[in-house]
């Protein structure tokens, strides 16, 4: 009796911890934030103060940021980068031409200007933009 006891107490007590353990916790109820229009500036994160002279975001005040570079004028070629290979013809700039100024390869390229016959400056590599051969079609 005393076995059929103790294994009656010992299977109760794993069914009750087995329960327990595998119960699923509520998250505590975090506080929802109150969502401003679209366009209205949103306050300062709380608890730290506004920096003095510098404007609240959003607020006019932000300066606008500069144009990144300007496009040489048609026929002119690009200002050679730090990466550019040094060169003294076309033929060592592969897809790119010779920036015979400059005594560098005209890469990253900024027009189709930078780039040999048969290829086109493929600028949205940024940084990296370089002369890639057109697709079929193109004039």
């Amino acid at each position: 009796m005393a076995r059929i006891s103790l294994g009656a107490v010992v299977g109760v007590v794993s069914v009750v911890a087995l329960v327990a353990a595998c119960k699923k916790d509520e998250p505590p109820a975090t506080p929802v934030a109150t969502q401003q229009p679209y366009g209205q500036p949103q306050p300062g994160q709380p608890g730290y103060p506004q920096q003095p002279g510098y404007p609240q975001p959003g607020q006019p005040g932000y300066p606008q940021p500069a144009p990144t570079g300007t496009a040489p004028a048609p026929g002119q070629m690009a200002t050679p980068g730090p990466t550019a290979l040094a060169c003294q013809n076309d033929s060592q700039c592969m897809t790119h031409r010779c920036n015979t100024q400059y005594q560098k390869c005209a890469f990253p390229c900024v027009s189709d200007a930078d780039c040999i016959q048969g290829t086109t400056c493929f600028t949205a590599g940024g940084p990296a933009a370089a002369c890639l051969p057109k697709p079929p079609g193109a004039q």
